[in-house]
């Protein structure tokens, strides 16, 4: 009996967020163990307030990905990393901006855009190629030795006025 059943067709931006997706969850996993910077150290975004663990759901959330993550490496006995803070931005703070941001201080600071490596630049490019078709959820990733950052500013969908920052350290 022949198949006659004709798979739906994934819409272009449904694909894109998808391979985002396996991009930061692929930069995550590549990078895990012992390194220079500390998150606490790394820049953050003008009249930006950090979203704390206690105070905000945002802030509870990263905190709970950072006992997950370090379970998670305990359990398969790898080392490494991640750290995880979150902001509110002014809401006036666009993509251009916080990305503009980001780029010029950690490159100052030795870093480069995209996860370095064969890959990195293809990560990049379809990073570039995701922010454009969403303005509501953007990143950008960068890495330096043995270290990974994830930049990512997301608006709420119900409120454009409230506009956040997580920034995703992960050491391997």
């Amino acid at each position: 009996m022949l198949n006659t059943h004709t798979p739906p067709v994934t819409p272009p931006w449904l694909a894109a967020a998808k391979r985002a997706c396996f991009a930061l969850v692929a930069g995550a996993l590549l990078a895990a163990c012992g390194g220079a910077a500390k998150l606490a150290d790394l820049p953050v975004y003008s009249n930006a307030v950090e979203l704390k663990a206690g105070e905000s759901a945002i802030g509870d959330t990263l905190n709970k990905n950072m006992e997950q993550d370090k379970a998670v490496r305990d359990a398969v006995g790898v080392g490494g990393k991640t750290e995880q803070r979150g902001f509110k931005l002014p809401p006036d703070a666009t993509w251009e901006q916080v990305k503009a941001f980001y780029t010029e201080k950690l490159k100052a600071d030795g870093w480069s855009e995209g996860m370095g490596g064969i890959g990195g630049n293809l990560v990049s490019n379809v990073m570039s190629e995701v922010n454009k078709s969403n303005d509501m959820v953007q990143t950008a990733l960068f890495s330096k030795g043995n270290q990974t950052l994830t930049v990512l500013r997301a608006v709420n969908p119900t409120n454009a006025s409230e506009v956040e920052l997580i920034l995703s350290l992960s050491t391997r």
